[in-house]
C-alpha cells in the first residue's frame, strides 16, 4: 500500500461546519507527523493556520493524497482539477447526500487513520472529455466525473440536436437538453431520486 506523507486539504467555502472539520483534520494529521498543505482559497479564511498553501491546480503536483471536506459537488470539482495527477481523493461529508464524500465528520479520525494505515481500497472512475466545436474549430473543452450537459443557456426554448456514436448516426431530437452521464453520475441521479441500492464509493478493506 502507498505511504501518504504529503496530504492536501480542500474545503467548501462559506460553511462554519466545514472550517471546524478542517481544523480537526489538520490537528489529527499533524499529530501523525504528516506534511499538510491547504488549498489557498480555504487558507484565506483560516487565519493563523501555519501551513503551506497551494492553488488547487498545483496540489496534485505536491501531494500524495487530497482530502476534500464538503459535499459531493466539492469532491467533483476537486476530482476534475486533480485527475491528470492520478492521486487518490478522499471525501469527508459536510453536504447532504454523501454519495461520494461518504466519511461522516464524527468518524473522521477513525476512518482517515484506516486509510493512512493502508486499510483501504482504491476505486478508479473514468471521466468524460467534452469538446465544443464551432465550424470545425475547437472553442472549448473540459473533463467531467459526473456528466456533460447540453442546454440552451439562459434561453427557455427547446433545442434540436443530432446524436452520433463513433461516427454513426443514432437519432435527432428536440428537447430541453441532453445529459450524458458516467456510471458515477447516473448512480448519483438515481440516489437523489430515491433509489437506495448502490455500491459505496469508498469502503475499508
Amino acid at each position: 500500500m502507498e505511504q501518504f506523507r504529503n496530504i492536501g486539504i480542500i474545503g467548501r467555502l462559506g460553511s462554519s461546519q466545514v472550517l471546524d472539520t478542517i481544523r480537526r483534520l489538520k490537528k489529527f494529521l499533524l499529530e501523525r507527523h504528516l506534511h499538510v498543505i491547504l488549498e489557498d482559497t480555504i487558507a484565506e479564511v483560516l487565519p493563523g493556520h501555519g501551513l503551506q498553501t497551494s492553488s488547487r491546480k498545483l496540489l496534485g503536483e505536491v501531494c500524495d493524497m487530497v482530502i476534500v471536506v464538503g459535499g459531493d459537488g466539492s469532491l467533483l470539482g476537486a476530482a476534475r482539477a486533480l485527475a491528470r495527477h492520478n492521486i487518490p481523493v478522499l471525501g469527508i461529508n459536510r453536504g447532504s447526500l454523501g454519495f461520494l464524500t461518504d466519511i461522516r465528520p464524527d468518524e473522521l479520525e477513525v476512518k482517515v487513520a484506516e486509510v493512512l494505515d493502508g486499510h483501504y481500497l482504491v476505486e478508479n472512475r473514468f471521466l468524460l472529455q467534452a469538446e465544443v466545436r464551432r465550424h470545425g474549430e475547437a472553442i472549448g473543452q473540459g473533463d467531467a466525473l459526473n456528466d456533460v450537459v447540453l442546454h440552451p443557456g439562459k434561453s427557455n426554448r427547446m433545442i434540436e440536436f443530432e446524436i452520433y456514436i463513433d461516427g454513426q448516426f443514432v437519432c435527432s431530437q428536440k428537447a430541453d437538453g441532453l445529459i450524458v452521464a458516467t456510471p458515477t453520475g447516473s448512480t448519483a441521479y438515481a440516489l437523489s431520486a430515491g433509489a437506495r441500492s448502490c455500491i459505496p464509493s469508498w469502503m475499508p478493506s
